[in-house]
């Protein structure tokens, strides 16, 4: 517990950067983010060995007057996920923050400080004033962090759409404490556990936690702010968003599930798993339409948020058949993939910004043959794309896998037709969802990497500084050891729902569940010993044989030399997967006469696409069109007369008086 604290005391120490003298800005930022890597560093270590070696009781049991802090295992996972993420992405932002020097360098560091002791804060909170005084903090110092190019008008509007959005999902999650709280013997997450809340508004309550922590998470439809923020921020803030933030929504709502709400109702895991998959589907769908590379991270984010939840939607739903030995499954997959998450999605983040740092643009169809300029962030992306379109040897599969178990075992318990269809579609959803992300994920790589240079902005692309690589590199590391060696993780997380007396599902040569009413298995160090013979077979045969027919010839090309302009564009290699669902993209063309530069031949022109979001375009600007032409009726009551508003405030003083009579 002290060595917790004395972490809170490091990132406040941290924080207090901002306030350095302008002339010592550079040591400023070196002392802060110094002070960031040590304070995370202390939070995963002692997290980790408080749920690998759990003596009992909780990680933290302290309290200031009305404000109290408390940490249990379930807590214990997301500090874990904090402290290493925070760790190597600080490491990454040693160097990457250089670039901010001169423009509010000491703000970004003490800030950065500061939005990791906020997420500390949410995990350890005892109570529900904890809770929102620190998730308040953790949304503002967000915003701020959003904001922080804020001599750009996109950024600024993006960053209070954010504000907007966050300030709507903590009033649901207000309006969630206050039901619980009301019915039990204080706000204490204790006392709240044993609330008495039943009927009607204890499904309020689920409503109101549900929204609130999905709009935190990116679900659809209450991702809209998370594709526009996470370009805005700093390369190392969308890191730490992405991949602990949105985690923090997950840690929020199975608070509420497990322990205030239950899982009773069997229409709470419906709803929970049915917004997951179609989040998934529809994020994926949208990030291989998208040409911004931390767009597409963005809107593979809410993909991978869809397919957590879906995974503890299909919990709950065991849960509520009491079937909780089956259950333990579709838990264990939502934290192992949320886990797996953070890594890759950090990872992914960090190769953005380091792409963005050494080409000055986020457009892929302007890069193209990075690899030769980039090898070592070439190589991390590449483990990191692996990982998100969950191939073999990486973490992205390991979580995956047990998803895909999970919703095996809901199928072979499914009483009812409705929810055999309701699972069958389940799996199409969900092998739509892993076919797209791995389209996506080829088609950002090869268009970024390989491949000829598209434009001149490849020519000044450098590798990047150290510091930076390593951050990338210790997120690499962790991404395949985790794929090859799953078994300690999985059995951690099996160990936090289900409790010591379960068998493991892990060992070292992989993962085994047998609640499907058979064993499967998935088991990295086999797949990696077969693929090592293959290869090896494979090179020997080249070796021998392969001199004598191998040939290098420059592509066929109608009799011309293929030129750059000739590569496939990552919106030619997404047009069929546009044009089979174009009635949900609804695309748009639009084609731009430029000039004609000789007489018998045509014009140049320039074709735009633009795929806007279904939800923004259907839903929030219908509503922000009604908001405004009915805010403007209210014009005529403003006549500015004293006389006039000396009589609204008598007719209002009436009708207190009257309701209090009543």
């Amino acid at each position: 517990m002290d060595l917790l604290l004395c972490s809170l005391l490091i990132y406040l120490l941290g924080t207090m950067t901002i306030i350095w003298p302008h002339k010592l800005e550079m040591t400023a930022h070196y002392a802060g983010t110094a002070c960031a890597i040590i304070a995370s560093g202390m939070v995963a270590v002692i997290s980790i060995c408080y749920l690998v070696m759990p003596v009992g009781g909780l990680l933290v049991d302290t309290d200031w007057g009305s404000y109290s802090l408390a940490a249990d295992g379930w807590s214990s996972v997301f500090l874990a996920i904090t402290g290493i993420a925070g760790f190597f992405i600080s490491i990454y932002a040693l160097d990457y923050a250089k670039g901010y020097r001169g423009s509010r360098i000491r703000a970004l560091t003490g800030l950065w400080n500061l939005f990791l002791l906020s997420i500390v804060a949410v995990l350890i909170a005892g109570d529900a004033f904890t809770f929102i005084v620190a998730w308040e903090i953790m949304a503002l110092v967000s915003f701020l962090l959003v904001n922080h190019e804020a001599d750009r008008k996109e950024t600024v509007s993006a960053a209070y759409q954010y504000m907007v959005m966050t300030h709507l999902g903590t009033a649901a999650i207000l309006v969630a404490f206050y039901l619980l709280g009301s019915h039990s013997a204080s706000f204490s997450f204790v006392d709240m556990m044993q609330n008495t809340l039943d009927g009607s508004l204890k499904h309020i309550a689920f409503g109101c936690a549900f929204a609130g922590f999905a709009l935190k998470s990116g679900l659809m439809p209450l991702h809209t702010w998370l594709p526009n923020a996470h370009p805005a921020a700093p390369s190392h803030v969308s890191a730490l968003m992405s991949g602990v933030m949105l985690k923090v929504a997950l840690y929020g709502f199975g608070r509420f599930a497990f322990q205030f709400i239950g899982m009773d109702n069997i229409w709470y895991g419906l709803i929970v798993m049915i917004v997951g998959l179609l989040s998934a589907f529809l994020g994926v769908l949208y990030a291989t339409m998208e040409v911004d590379m931390k767009r597409i991270l963005a809107y593979s984010s809410v993909e991978n948020m869809g397919i957590i939840f879906g995974a503890f939607g299909c919990g709950m739903l065991l849960m509520a058949m009491h079937l909780m030995p089956l259950a333990i499954v579709a838990f264990t997959a939502a934290t192992v993939h949320a886990f797996s998450h953070s890594l890759m999605k950090g990872l992914m983040f960090m190769s953005a910004g380091a792409v963005m740092h050494a080409t000055g643009s986020k457009n892929i169809e302007k890069m193209g043959g990075l690899l030769k300029k980039m090898p070592y962030t070439a190589f991390f992306t590449l483990i990191g794309a692996m990982a998100l379109s969950s191939l073999p040897f990486t973490s992205g599969l390991v979580g995956e896998w047990l998803v895909l178990q999970s919703f095996i075992t809901l199928a072979q318990q499914a009483g009812t037709p409705e929810l055999r269809l309701l699972v069958v579609l389940s799996f199409i959803l969900l092998g739509l969802t892993g076919a797209t992300a791995l389209g996506c994920f080829v088609r950002l790589y090869a268009t970024a990497f390989l491949g000829r240079a598209r434009s001149h902005i490849v020519d000044k692309a450098h590798e990047q500084p150290f510091f930076m690589l390593l951050g990338m590199g210790i997120a690499a590391v962790l991404v395949v050891a985790v794929g090859i060696l799953p078994d300690s993780v999985v059995n951690t997380m099996q160990m936090l729902v289900a409790g010591p007396m379960t068998a493991p599902m892990g060992n070292p040569l992989g993962i085994m569940w047998g609640g499907s009413g058979h064993y499967a298995i998935y088991s990295p160090v086999i797949i990696l010993a077969v693929t090592l013979v293959i290869t090896l077979a494979v090179a020997i045969a080249v070796a021998c044989f392969g001199g004598g027919f191998q040939r290098r010839e420059v592509t066929w090309n109608c009799g011309t030399v293929p030129t750059e302009r000739q590569q496939y564009s990552a919106t030619g290699f997404s047009k069929p997967l546009r044009r089979a669902f174009d009635s949900i993209l609804n695309s748009q063309r639009r084609t731009e006469y430029i000039r004609k530069d000789h007489d018998y031949f045509g014009r140049k022109l320039q074709v735009h696409l633009e795929i806007p979001d279904l939800f923004t375009e259907k839903l929030y600007k219908p509503i922000q069109t009604w908001m405004i032409s009915s805010s403007s009726a209210f014009r005529h009551i403003q006549e500015g007369s004293v006389s006039l508003y000396i009589g609204y405030t008598m007719i209002a003083m009436i009708f207190v008086l009257i309701w209090g009579v009543m």
